[in-house]
């Protein structure tokens, strides 16, 4: 294939670029050994590293390690993993071809600093060497927080948009131009991308995985392209789940809180005596009554659902099983998974009534040492949900002959969106190549989607929507000497629906000392368009009288005309092409006496082609028509049709840092802080954009936040806590109907946890938003349309809500309580 041949060419072209010319090198020895804990359990993950140099190793999943290409001489080889306290071993005595055995064994750590992560390079790095800014949060980290789902522990990582909509739900984004659709983040979860294919959305909420089987969260901020292609331009966020072996034995959590919350997760595992084969299953139950504000749409619309109230009460019930087989270093994972999901979801346009949404997935995995394979299906069910905006319209124009459950299926949007994908990826080092680390792998994916021919372009066709693409790609670590490291990539992307897309990213490490590291980074991403931006086809969205026509929603995928009742054309606009992210970022990771750690970016990006959220390009009551590809004016059977669509706008740059410190004070309590500085300082329009789509370039995100906390943690008193305090500066938000300002905010978290070794169960109580700051509300009068007026109004109190999302409910706090058993 034609993407297979440019990418063979292109690591041909990286391997020569690495291949810089060093003396010939003697032969080396090798260093070999295990990493377990104080009961003899091997340790996975950790970094061994042989002090002064550049040579290092991770632990696999059995704690074997092996470091190759060591010179002859003496070196003090030194260990450290999330979780365990660092050790090393001096006067190991490495011989030219001969291997030395060094063992460890890592005593629990009450507090953590640096770690491992994968996500930057695909691979197993110390976080401190990682080309990126890269959070990780462990398995016990994860253990330690109430409720059902990984979102609350993102509040403090670094970099990230954290935006509370519901006592469950949460949004997130990285580096500006958020919305209430978002998709600029790619969600990834064991290996499969996470996406609803109907809309490219992140999975999210839906998500099949409970958080009682989660072995880690990383989350890499900044274009991520070049090894993870489409959707991954402002950054990446990764789910790992537990391993059957590694991760052994029942444990079940009971959660109960504020408004009805309850919640119930169960996972069981285990091995056969042979340790050939390994099993898990998992799954959990949660129900809530949701926080709730009620919408006024324009035309004094009141928003209303069945049975005249839109329901609030929010339940998910997940699932999933592995089965694993074991065969030395190589490790085959058959898993499969299901959720069904209630509640209600924004959108651009209004609100979604989500009734009995699935998400399932099946997965079929292969990795060792050098290979890793893996194949998957995803499929997205939109069973009963509807549109409450247009609910709300409809039930205001239909005889009360008609029931609320037949204007629900009038208002309903079908989908069943189905991915089947396939991936393959090796790594390898070359010696002679000054020891460069080689990643190459090839993607494959089809997406098929039906709306039951209602309203995505199926409904014209009369067949399912596929969209075929593949990519394919490689990176090149190479050492320059003992502390510099040259890191180059590259891949290829081939879509159905637009042009070959090219991913290059470059990045140059300064190590002076172990566990200190400045980077330069170049990157470039893309963001392609997704199934609603081309195949969207629903006239009428908004119907007028008999015969005015209406306002549709349409799709760019061939681009549109706008003329006058002349014929004289006004405006043309060209079908969507993939909006791209130029970055540019230098940054400092480092440890210093053991004590503190800290990561800091300062990056430049610039953005071409932006797609727009929802935009009208003509209006067909004031006399402008729109007409498609083919020279026919847009229209129903009720007329003619004010078009809303998807445009490619111009430029934007955009500036900004992201910074973390933690700082272990004793060794049971430290403090951790971020802060992120984001500011918009240009945007080209093009002379064709229409006046109103100055919302696509709004930055939708504020200029300042930070946090700051502290933790504990005594293993002899078994108890652990802490508290953070979240600050985020207003900013005006701007997405289709959802435009309004968000007002500055602080709030302040605390939790405590017991454990209680004798009945290996553990208490954990979360006080979220128990006390909030906030510098103004909104009043929606009676004939006013959402979010209604802003009054300006600096106050502090105990159980004061605040606003996180435009014409979204205002938070409050929120209370939970967890007992946890582990076995």
């Amino acid at each position: 294939m034609d993407v297979i041949r440019r990418t063979r060419q292109a690591l041909v072209v990286l391997a020569a670029v690495a291949g810089i010319p060093l003396g010939a090198q003697a032969q080396d020895g090798r260093i070999s050994g295990t990493v377990s804990d104080s009961a003899r359990r091997p340790l996975d993950n950790a970094s061994v590293s042989v002090s002064g140099t550049r040579y290092g190793a991770i632990s696999d999943a059995n704690g074997r390690f092996t470091i190759t290409g060591v010179p002859a001489g003496t070196y003090t080889v030194r260990v450290q993993r999330i979780g365990n306290r660092a050790s090393e071993t001096p006067n190991v005595v490495v011989s030219a071809g001969g291997t030395v055995e060094v063992n460890f064994t890592l005593a629990a750590a009450s507090l953590q600093l640096g770690g491992v992560v994968i996500s930057a390079s695909r691979r197993v790095e110390k976080i401190t060497d990682a080309p990126a800014t890269v959070t990780r949060l462990e398995a016990a980290q994860i253990a330690n927080s109430v409720g059902n789902s990984f979102a609350p522990a993102l509040k403090e990582v670094k970099g990230i948009d954290f935006i509370q909509v519901g006592i469950t739900s949460v949004a997130i984004n990285a580096r500006g131009f958020n919305s209430s659709f978002n998709n600029r983040m790619l969600m990834m979860e064991d290996g499969r991308i996470g996406v609803l294919p109907e809309n490219g959305l992140p999975v999210g909420g839906f998500t099949t995985i409970p958080k009682l089987d989660l072995a880690g969260i990383e989350v890499l901020i900044g274009p991520g392209s070049a090894l993870y292609g489409p959707d991954a331009s402002n950054g990446v966020l990764t789910l790992q789940t537990k391993d059957p072996k590694q991760y052994q034995g029942t444990s079940v959590e009971v959660s109960g809180g504020s408004r009805n919350y309850m919640d119930f997760q169960a996972r069981h595992a285990g091995v056969t005596s042979s340790g050939t084969f390994g099993y898990k299953i998992s799954g959990e139950y949660l129900s809530a009554n949701d926080f709730e504000n009620e919408l006024r749409y324009a035309g004094n619309v009141r928003e209303q659902g069945i049975g005249g109230k839109v329901d609030w009460k929010t339940d998910v019930m997940r699932a999933e099983g592995a089965l694993v087989y074991y065969g030395g270093d190589n490790r085959l994972e058959l898993s499969l998974g299901n959720s069904k999901s209630n509640g209600v979801g924004q959108t651009n346009v209004g609100r979604n009534q989500l009734v009995d949404w699935q998400y399932r997935h099946a997965q079929l995995k292969w990795t060792s040492p050098r290979w890793y394979a893996n194949t998957y299906f995803a499929q997205s069910l939109s069973g009963d949900s509807y549109a409450i905006n247009r609910y709300s319209s409809a039930r205001l124009t239909t005889p009360a002959t008609i029931s609320d459950d037949s204007v629900a299926k009038l208002s309903d949007w079908p989908a069943d969106g189905r991915l089947m994908a396939a991936e393959i990826q090796n790594n390898f080092t070359l010696a002679p190549l000054a020891d460069t680390r080689f990643v190459w792998g090839a993607q494959f994916r089809k997406d098929r989607v039906s709306s039951d021919r209602e309203w995505l372009s199926d409904r014209v066709t009369l067949k399912d929507i596929q969209v075929k693409q593949v990519g394919a790609y490689g990176q090149t670590e190479t050492p320059i000497g003992s502390a510099l490291r040259l890191i180059l990539a590259a891949r290829v992307d081939k879509h159905d629906n637009y042009d070959q897309q090219f991913s290059p990213k470059a990045a140059l490490t300064y190590t002076p000392w172990s566990d200190q590291t400045l980077r330069v980074t170049y990157n470039r991403a893309f963001k392609s368009p997704t199934m609603l931006n081309t195949d969207f086809s629903a006239p009428d969205f908004v119907k007028l009288a008999a015969g005015f026509g209406g306002y549709g929603v349409f799709g760019n995928k061939e681009g549109f005309t706008v003329k006058n009742a002349a014929g004289t054309t006004l405006a043309t606009y060209a079908p969507l092409v993939p909006e791209r992210n130029t970055t540019y970022e230098v940054g400092y990771k480092g440890i210093l006496k053991e004590r503190l750690f800290l990561d800091a970016a300062y990056y430049q990006s610039d953005y071409e082609n932006f797609i727009s959220p929802l935009v009208t390009i003509n209006l067909h009551l004031a006399g402008t028509f729109a007409y498609d590809a083919t020279g026919q004016r847009v229209a129903s059977a009720n007329g003619a049709q004010s078009v809303l669509t998807y445009l490619n706008l111009g430029k934007a740059k955009l500036k900004g840092m992201d910074a973390g410190v933690r700082w272990v004070l004793t060794d049971n309590v430290a403090a951790s802080g971020t802060l992120s500085l984001t500011t918009l300082s240009r945007v080209e329009k093009k002379p064709t954009d229409p006046a109103a789509v100055v919302e696509a370039t709004a930055l939708n995100t504020t200029p300042t936040k930070w946090n700051v906390g502290m933790d504990f943690n005594a293993p002899e008193r078994n108890l652990l806590g802490g508290f953070t305090v979240r600050h985020v500066t207003g900013y005006n938000f701007r997405s289709g109907i959802n435009a309004g300002v968000i007002p500055t905010f602080e709030t302040l978290d605390l939790t405590l946890g017991k454990r209680i070794p004798s009945l290996g169960a553990q208490i954990n109580v979360s006080l979220q938003n128990i006390a909030a700051c906030r510098s103004g509300y909104y009043e929606l009068r009676q004939t006013q349309t959402s979010p209604g007026t802003l009054v300006t109004k600096r106050n502090c109190n105990i159980g004061l809500r605040h606003l996180e999302m435009i014409n979204m409910p205002t938070i409050g706090t929120m209370l939970f309580v967890g007992v946890r058993y582990d076995r």
